[in-house]
């Protein structure tokens, strides 16, 4: 009979923090695994989120010591790897884009470039999470933009970091996603020229490819500038079919199908002087002096966020119809919107979601505008009212939940009279929960 070397046990430290880490480990792991009674859940969750909490700051001290490291030089022979993103790559087998978010926040620390947003992690303030979106974006926005655009990195990064910690501080619910949206634009406000440079680049290197496969199908590929991108995105919208759940339809092949409803319509009615069709709806936000070009930093967006150069606001302005929005300058307040229907028609939806981006449920939500449902803050049987004023953007899990959160409020007011006992005074109607402060 054959015989094998035994395989030895694995290896465990036995350092303090080895020794805190396997207690708490099992604490924690004794917690999350026995049952739970029914309505427990709220506890589960709290004690969760603390437990990560505690995590962030874990990892902050230790991609601090690891950066140092690296800045010694002694990553290479202790190691194996140069660059701190490798090594972790392969030690924590994490992905590249999180092992970036690691390091970055640890050089941030070793080399005092981002204190602000340190101190914020320090204090939990902020989110490891969180953190690195900043420091990521403000360091993407530097390397872009830095000598080689007559740009001061050092006077960048110390705008983009007040400005990010800033929105921040005014939207404490606002996610990493939103964070590094705020950055981008944040990015173009700064340096409106850059915008147009990128713009011009993409212009200039557009392009469009049908390879065709020895089976008989193909792969169509296209790229260009922010103009066409607008253009295309809104031609696919208005040439989608209706979503219809039985067809089993996934979105790509929705958007393939719209795709070539867009083709067949071109070649039918190719040199028609009016088309069949309504042209596609594209909202941009532009103040009127940016347009003119007379003064303004104030850059041009979609109602998604995405910043829009002002070149490809005027390319798109030669073929479209204008359609002016009025706000009042200081508020921002929308100036003469009717209210007679009940369904939101589209200059109400418009001038409801100015200054919206993604869904605006007041615990953050990152569903796009273009995907979510105008809902009724007051509902509309309680009085509300179909006005820009009273509608907000709320994607379906979210509208439905607060209509769910609205009806669990009036059972409790109604109970109390059932027993015999006057009903507990509601909350303001239809502020559940109050919409949450728009995001630029």
């Amino acid at each position: 009979m054959a015989s094998f070397p035994a395989v030895p046990a694995p290896t465990t430290g036995s350092t303090p923090v080895d020794t805190a880490v396997r207690a708490a480990r099992e604490q924690a792991t004794t917690f999350f695994t026995r049952e739970f009674a029914p309505g427990c859940e709220g506890e589960v969750l709290d004690q969760a989120t603390r437990l990560w909490e505690e995590l962030d700051q874990i990892k902050h001290h230790m991609v601090r010591a690891l950066a140092r490291i690296e800045a010694s030089g002694q990553l290479l022979s202790e190691g194996g790897h140069r660059d701190l993103t490798t090594w972790m790559r392969h030690s924590f087998a994490i992905p590249t884009a999180q092992a970036n978010e690691l390091a970055a926040v640890g050089r941030a620390d070793v080399h005092h470039s981002m204190p602000d947003t340190l101190r914020a992690l320090e204090s939990g303030e902020l989110s490891f999470g969180e953190s690195a979106a900043i420091i990521t974006s403000v360091e993407r926005a530097v390397d872009k933009k830095g000598p080689a655009h007559n740009t001061d990195p050092e006077l960048l990064r110390a705008k983009m970091e007040c400005g990010l910690l800033s929105f921040k501080e005014e939207r404490p619910n606002a996610s990493v996603a939103s964070l590094a949206r705020a950055a981008h634009q944040l990015s173009a406000r700064l340096d409106p020229e850059g915008v147009e440079r990128e713009h011009e680049a993409a212009h200039a290197n557009r392009g469009a490819t049908l390879a065709r496969t020895f089976g008989g199908s193909f792969l169509f590929q296209a790229w260009g500038s922010a103009a066409d991108a607008l253009r295309l995105e809104a031609v696919l919208e208005g040439y989608t079919n209706p979503h219809n759940p039985q067809d089993g339809l996934s979105p790509a092949q929705r958007g393939f199908d719209a795709f070539m409803n867009a083709v067949g319509l071109a070649q039918t009615h190719h040199g028609c002087a009016k088309p069949s069709t309504p042209a596609a709806l594209i909202t941009i936000l532009i103040p009127a002096t940016t347009l003119a070009g007379v003064g303004g930093d104030d850059v041009a967006a979609t109602q998604n966020g995405q910043v829009v150069p002002t070149t490809a606001v005027r390319e798109l302005l030669g073929e479209s119809l204008v359609r002016h929005l009025m706000v009042e300058h200081k508020s921002g307040a929308v100036l003469d919107v009717g209210h007679e229907y009940r369904t939101a028609t589209p200059q109400i939806k418009a001038a409801a979601y100015l200054g919206h981006t993604t869904c605006a449920w007041q615990y953050g939500c990152d569903v796009p505008l273009k995907w979510t449902q105008a809902d009724h803050i007051v509902e509309w049987w309680q009085g509300g009212r179909t006005s820009a004023e009273n509608i907000q953007p709320l994607c379906s899990t979210h509208n439905r939940l607060k209509h769910r959160w609205g009806l669990r409020r009036d059972k409790r007011m109604w109970s109390g009279r059932n027993r015999g006992h006057p009903p507990r005074p509601p909350g303001p109607p239809g502020r559940i929960p109050p919409p949450r402060t728009p995001r630029e």
